[in-house]
């Protein structure tokens, strides 16, 4: 079984995760990294009958099964600056303080995410290679299911052509 190395999760993935029955899989198989924020944003599911669950990920965090990383807030806060106001308002502060780790630490790291504006900033910074679809990290580590569009690889493509466009445009970083 293949595993993916080096792998950043956004909340929405997280909960996603959880809600298919995914999770204990997906650590299994990944080297699963999270930022401290997401892991206080991806508290909770809704199953289909509507009912409220608790996510727990603090005895995968205690086994090592799951790292937690930290960015420093004066880092989080020159990564916001170099973008304009469009694309910093669309960002919670899960997606920036991964994005920043990401950005950082480079190759080999991935962000999986189901939110547009992380692949439009990793496309305006000339970074899209580090976005990845959950549906692509399924398939990768032998899961492959059908999901939501936001979920998936066309869908992460659109929004990195979107972020390019923008990046050609001149928006989405600041101007120097």
């Amino acid at each position: 079984m293949k595993r993916f190395p080096c792998l950043v999760l956004d909340a929405n993935v997280i909960i996603l995760l959880f809600q298919h029955g995914l999770w204990d899989a997906v650590v299994e198989r990944c080297e699963l990294i999270l930022s401290e924020v997401v892991v206080e944003e991806a508290d909770f599911f809704i199953d289909d009958a509507g009912v409220q669950h608790r996510i727990n990920l603090q005895p995968d965090i205690d086994a090592g099964r799951v790292r937690v990383v930290a960015i420093a807030v004066t880092e989080v806060a020159a990564f916001r600056a170099r973008f304009d106001p469009l694309y910093v308002q669309k960002l919670d502060d899960g997606e920036t303080e991964s994005l920043a780790f990401c950005l950082r630490e480079g190759d080999p790291y991935r962000l999986c995410s189901s939110d547009a504006i992380v692949f439009k900033v990793l496309s305006v910074v000339d970074r899209s290679e580090q976005g990845v679809s959950l549906e692509e990290v399924l398939q990768v580590v032998g899961l492959g299911r059908p999901l939501s569009r936001q979920f998936t690889k066309a869908f992460r493509e659109e929004c990195r052509s979107r972020g390019l466009q923008d990046r050609l445009a001149g928006i989405g970083l600041k101007k120097v």
